[in-house]
C-alpha cells in the first residue's frame, strides 16, 4: 500500500518556489519540510470538513455524483481559490456561507480539543 492509500485526508500540492542563493543546504532542507507539513496539514483540514460534512448529510445533496453514490465526502475545490474564506477547505457540497462555514469550523474544533483532552488524560499527548 502506498502512502497515499493509507492516509484518510486528501493531499495538497506543495507548492514551489527557487531557492534563494544565500540559503544553506540546511535552511533549504529546512523550507522543504516546513512546506510539505503545510500541505499535510491543509489535507487535513479539508478531510476534517470533508467527515463533518458527510456527517451533516450535506453528501445527499452533492454536485458530485460518486460521494452521493459512496455517502462519503470526497468533493474538494480549487486549491488556489481563496476567494472566499478557507475555500480550498470547504467541500463543494457545503454552501459558501460564513454561518455554516463558522458553525463547522467551531463543530471542528471542539471535535478536536476533545480528542487531544482525551489523549492526554490517557498519558498518550
Amino acid at each position: 500500500m502506498t502512502e497515499a492509500e493509507e492516509r484518510w485526508y486528501p493531499s495538497f500540492r506543495i507548492n514551489s518556489f527557487p531557492r534563494e542563493p544565500w540559503c544553506t543546504d540546511a535552511q533549504w532542507a529546512c523550507v522543504l519540510r516546513d512546506q510539505q507539513e503545510h500541505a499535510e496539514a491543509k489535507g487535513i483540514y479539508l478531510g476534517l470538513f470533508q467527515l463533518l460534512a458527510a456527517h451533516l448529510g450535506f453528501v445527499c445533496k452533492c454536485p458530485l455524483r460518486a460521494c452521493r453514490r459512496l455517502r462519503k465526502c470526497t468533493g474538494r475545490r480549487a486549491e488556489d481559490d481563496w476567494s472566499f474564506p478557507f475555500k480550498p477547505f470547504i467541500p463543494p457540497c457545503v454552501p459558501l456561507d460564513v454561518e455554516i462555514v463558522e458553525k463547522m469550523r467551531a463543530g471542528i474544533r471542539a471535535e478536536t480539543d476533545r480528542i487531544l483532552a482525551l489523549h492526554e488524560a490517557r498519558g498518550d499527548g
